[in-house]
């Protein structure tokens, strides 16, 4: 399928801070083929007016929870600590993979509008925030957070491991699988095994 955006600003990342005005992008098989200067024999299937957009390159999201958007509000007004420990953590110890899947959906809809075309999560229920972005079309780094001690951590390892084995480079290679440990703070030193 080939696109016509007329008429566009167009921040092409190529010029520096430039930002080209009533530009023309043709697109083809969803590639960029040329900004400005009309491909040889190049006819549209689809002509979109550009007037008063701005076409650039997607935005990333390179840290989130998405899923936490259902806890949005939520005890805002404590020191983190308090917030985390007394009120996020035993909340979260609710949650079902169903809040985990409509959370996600609500989050990725909210970047989609805003522009992000990548994020990168870490949470628990992954399979969840995985079947989300192969429905929605975004890119996604995704890993499972791991917390606790050898044992605890372990168990999260493993869970994360089987989370690679099942989605890394799936929905045509918008998804990557990374492992996650949480945090120093949440993190046991052997949570990989026993160090020297």
């Amino acid at each position: 399928m080939k696109i016509l955006i007329q008429n566009a600003y167009v921040l092409t990342m190529t010029d520096g801070d430039h930002v080209r005005t009533q530009t023309d992008l043709y697109i083809e098989d969803q590639k960029i083929v040329s900004v400005g200067k009309k491909p040889v024999g190049f006819v549209p299937d689809e002509t979109v007016a550009g007037d008063n957009y701005l076409v650039m390159p997607g935005l990333i999201n390179a840290h989130t929870h998405i899923a936490m958007s259902l806890f949005r509000n939520y005890a805002d007004d404590l020191p983190f600590w308090p917030w985390l420990t007394e009120k996020i953590w035993p909340i979260e110890e609710k949650l079902t993979a169903d809040d985990v899947y409509w959370g996600s959906k609500l989050s990725i809809a909210e970047m989609i509008r805003g522009g992000v075309t990548s994020f990168a999560d870490m949470y628990f229920f992954m399979d969840e925030v995985a079947k989300v972005v192969e429905e929605t079309g975004i890119r996604a780094n995704l890993s499972r957070g791991m917390v606790g001690d050898a044992v605890v951590g372990g168990e999260k390892l493993k869970d994360s491991l089987e989370f690679f084995k099942v989605w890394n480079n799936k929905a045509e290679g918008r998804i990557q699988v990374d492992i996650a440990p949480h945090a120093p703070y949440s993190c046991d030193q052997t949570i990989f095994g026993k160090h020297n």
